[in-house]
C-alpha cells in the first residue's frame, strides 16, 4: 500500500491517524502500529508523552486512568508502570513504549510522525531520552506538536531532527456548542484568535490572514511542515486566502487533519469528496485520517478518481 490518493489528476499522501488503518485495532495500540507498518503506509501518526525516566509512552491523554487501569499523570509514570497498566477496552493489551515502536519500524520505509503531548517545557533529560530512543530511525521521524516552546528546545538539541508545527493553540475555527480552550477569543475576522489584530476588523480578511501566518512562521521558523485543521484550511479558502500556496512559497509542506470519509454514495460521501477536492485543488501535501481504506475505495469508484 502506497497510501497515495489520486483524484482528478492530483495526488495526496494519506497519514494513518493514531496508526489506524483497517479499523480493526484501537488507535495508538501496538496492533494498529504493526498493521500500518506491515501495510507499508507512507506515514503513521502516534501520540507520545515523556515518562519519568528513559523512554516515552504512546498515549494521547495526560492521565493514565482515562484509558488504562493505571493512575496518575503520565509524565510521572515510569516505564515499568506503563508495562504494568492495561487498557480499559482490552485487559490483554497496554500502551506501547516508543522504544517498542522504534524496534518494529526499524528496517521499514514508513515515516513515523510522533505527535508530542508534553505541555510543560521539557527538561533536558526528557529531550535526551527522546533523541536516544529514536536514534535507530532518526531520519524517518518527524516530531510534531502545538507547543512551539518544546519544538524550540528540540531544535536546539538536534538541528537535524525534522519538526512540524500545529498552530491550533493560536489560530483555529469556531467550534459550535464547544467551550473554547485555546484560543479563548472569537476574533472579528471569524476565527478563534487571541491576537490584538483580531479585536476589530480594520482591513481586508486576506491581508489579516497573511499577517497572522507571517507571525506563525516566526514562532517555528525551523518547522518543515505545518499541521492545520482541514476546517480552517477550507474556511481560509472561502475567505480568498490559500494557505497551502502561501506556505509552499515559504518551502513548507502542509498536512490537513483530520478529515474522515463519511458515507457510501450518500450526501455524507459527496460532502467528503467535495472537501477533498477543495484541499487537492489547493495543493495540500498530506491528509491525516482515520479512514484510509474508505478514502481509497471512494476515490477508486468515483468517476475520474483513482487510488494508488
Amino acid at each position: 500500500m502506497t497510501s497515495i490518493l489520486k483524484r482528478n489528476g492530483r495526488s495526496v499522501h494519506l497519514t494513518a491517524h493514531k496508526a489506524i488503518l483497517s479499523g480493526d485495532h484501537h488507535g495508538n495500540t501496538i496492533g494498529a502500529i504493526r498493521e500500518s507498518l506491515a501495510a507499508g503506509v507512507s506515514r503513521l501518526e502516534i501520540d507520545i508523552h515523556s515518562l519519568d525516566g528513559p523512554d516515552y509512552a504512546v498515549f494521547h491523554e495526560r492521565r493514565l486512568q482515562t484509558e488504562t487501569t493505571g493512575e496518575g499523570s503520565i509524565g510521572n509514570a515510569t516505564r515499568e508502570q506503563i508495562r504494568a497498566s492495561r487498557f480499559l477496552h482490552d485487559q490483554e493489551d497496554r500502551p506501547p513504549l516508543l522504544s517498542e515502536v522504534v524496534e518494529a519500524a526499524t528496517g521499514t520505509d514508513v515515516q513515523l510522525q510522533l505527535d508530542l503531548k508534553d505541555w510543560r517545557p521539557m527538561a533536558p533529560d526528557r529531550i535526551r531520552s527522546l533523541l536516544d530512543v529514536i536514534a535507530p530511525v532518526h531520519d524517518q521521524v518527524i516530531v510534531t506538536t502545538g507547543q512551539d516552546w518544546n519544538l524550540l528546545r528540540l531544535h536546539r538539541a538536534d538541528p537535524e531532527l525534522a519538526l512540524g508545527f500545529d498552530p491550533g493553540h493560536y489560530f483555529d475555527h469556531a467550534i459550535e456548542g464547544s467551550q473554547m480552550f485555546l484560543p479563548k477569543s472569537f476574533g472579528a475576522y471569524g476565527y478563534r484568535d487571541d491576537h490584538p489584530m483580531a479585536v476589530g476588523k480594520t482591513e481586508d480578511v486576506r491581508d489579516y490572514l497573511a499577517e497572522r501566518w507571517s507571525m506563525m512562521l516566526l514562532q517555528a521558523p525551523w518547522a518543515k511542515e505545518f499541521f492545520v485543521s482541514w476546517i480552517v484550511l477550507v474556511q481560509m479558502l472561502d475567505d480568498g486566502f490559500d494557505l497551502m500556496a502561501w506556505l509552499h512559497e515559504h518551502h513548507i509542506a502542509v498536512t490537513a487533519w483530520t478529515p474522515d470519509y463519511a458515507g457510501d454514495g450518500h450526501a455524507g460521501g459527496e460532502k467528503s469528496l467535495a472537501a477533498l477536492d477543495r484541499l487537492l485543488a489547493a495543493g495540500v501535501d498530506r491528509i491525516t485520517t482515520n479512514t484510509i481504506p474508505a478514502w481509497q475505495a471512494a476515490a477508486s469508484t468515483n468517476g475520474s478518481a483513482a487510488a494508488g
